[in-house]
């Protein structure tokens, strides 16, 4: 007697198997996953600390011509007040010990508008003098950067925070323009005839930074530095001294 057909049932069958092969045929067929790449690991570990805080930033000016000079800085009070963003690479260490290797990065605009004024009878070649800082109607405005490469002290604190010290030599860059009173005796006044001063710079110096930074990622720091340098009327020093409280981010 012949078989009677079944057509739904091997209609179900075929099915059935198309369906359990049909997994392994798109793996075969699908494309082989790319390794994951990351384009930004050139900056992964680097710390921006935007804050505030005290800067006093003095710009010296010695003619060549004569040997008149001049200082110019930021006012005391509200204009020693600045905002700042400060940048520094993950720390290298030394293997295992408290030394290591770190690179700090700050670029800032400044306007300069006060004198220095020696006090009376002071020998005007002493490195050190005292007086006071007076609006005699000069003003210098520009900017400088730096980045400087750093030797560090490191000591990472049991609560969670690190104090750190670091001391560096590299690159200042920078432009100031305007105008300064220019004296023998550093004893500068208004109504005394001025001298434009428009220079530009980019030479090596150093760099002392004083770090405590908390766990929380707040983060308390010290610069001192400055370069110098000269062109064909005048000599140049640029002195930094600043003290800011900020937050770190971590990249």
């Amino acid at each position: 007697m012949p078989v009677a057909r079944k057509p739904a049932l091997r209609a179900l069958i075929f099915a059935v198997l198309a369906a359990c092969a049909a997994p392994s045929v798109a793996a075969d067929e699908a494309p082989p996953k790319e390794p994951d790449s990351d384009f930004w690991w050139w900056i992964r570990g680097f710390e921006i600390t935007p804050g505030v805080g005290l800067r006093t930033l003095s710009l010296d000016v010695h003619s060549k011509a004569n040997d008149t000079r001049g200082n110019l800085s930021n006012n005391f009070g509200p204009g020693w007040l600045f905002g700042s963003v400060n940048i520094e690479s993950p720390s290298f260490q030394f293997g295992k010990s408290d030394f290591g290797f770190s690179v700090y990065a700050y670029a800032a605009n400044v306007r300069l508008n006060e004198q220095f004024v020696d006090d009376p009878g002071q020998d005007p070649n002493s490195d050190s003098s005292s007086g006071s800082r007076h609006d005699v109607g000069t003003s210098v405005s520009g900017y400088y950067s730096y980045l400087v490469p750093a030797l560090h002290w490191r000591k990472v604190l049991a609560g969670g925070g690190q104090f750190k010290i670091a001391a560096g030599y590299g690159r200042w860059s920078g432009r100031f323009s305007g105008d300064i009173i220019l004296t023998p005796d550093n004893q500068p006044a208004a109504g005394l005839p001025k001298t434009t001063v428009d220079t530009r710079f980019g030479k090596n110096a150093y760099l002392v930074n004083l770090q405590y930074k908390f766990a929380n990622h707040w983060q308390l720091m010290m610069s001192v530095g400055g370069p110098k340098w000269q062109d064909g009327n005048f000599r140049y020093q640029l002195e930094e001294t600043s003290i800011t409280l900020g937050y770190t981010f971590v990249l």
